[in-house]
C-alpha cells in the first residue's frame, strides 16, 4: 500500500495556518479538530509544521506565564486504558476510535506501562520485516516442479 491510497481515502482537508497566525489560533484549531499538528503555509507553499511538541516547547520557554496552572487543570481524567493481554489490533482500534496516541497499560488497577502509537508502528514494522524475510526464504528454497515428479 502506498501513501497516496491512504491520503486519498482520508477525506479530511489538511488543516493549517499562516506563519503570522497566533499560537492561540493554532491551539484552538488543534483542539477543535482533535489533531496534533498543523501545516504552516505561505501563499500555498509549505513552510513548516507546528506540532503539540512545538507548543510545549514554547510553553517551557515561557513558563512564567502558565506556572500557576496545575496538572489537574490540564489533564484528561479517566483516560482510556488497555490491558497487557490486549492484541495490537484491539489497541489500534481503541486508539483510532477515540483519537488517542497513548494508552496507559493497566492490570488489576495497577499501572504496568504506557503504550504509544510509535510503539505499535515499530512492532508492526518488525513483524512485517520478519514475515517478508520468511517469505523470501521460502521462495528461494522452493523445490523444482520436476523434483517432486517421480
Amino acid at each position: 500500500m502506498k501513501v497516496r491510497s491512504i491520503t486519498k481515502n482520508k477525506g479530511k482537508p489538511v488543516i493549517g495556518l499562516s506563519p503570522s497566525d497566533s499560537l492561540d489560533k493554532a491551539v484552538t484549531l488543534m483542539m477543535e479538530n482533535r489533531i496534533g499538528s498543523l501545516v504552516v503555509t505561505d501563499n500555498g507553499a509549505l513552510v513548516g509544521i507546528l506540532s503539540e511538541r512545538d507548543v510545549l516547547s514554547i510553553l517551557h520557554d515561557k513558563h512564567a506565564m502558565w506556572t500557576p496552572v496545575t496538572a489537574a487543570d490540564a489533564m484528561t481524567p479517566n483516560p482510556f486504558v488497555c490491558h497487557p493481554d490486549n492484541t495490537l489490533e484491539e489497541v489500534m482500534s481503541l486508539m483510532v476510535e477515540h483519537n488517542v496516541r497513548h494508552l496507559p497499560v493497566v492490570y488489576d488497577d495497577k499501572l504496568e506501562g504506557m503504550l504509544s502509537i510509535t510503539d505499535i508502528v515499530e512492532e508492526l514494522l518488525k513483524k512485517a520485516k520478519f514475515e517478508n524475510q520468511l517469505l523470501k526464504n521460502y521462495i528461494q528454497n522452493w523445490p523444482d516442479a520436476e523434483e517432486g515428479v517421480g
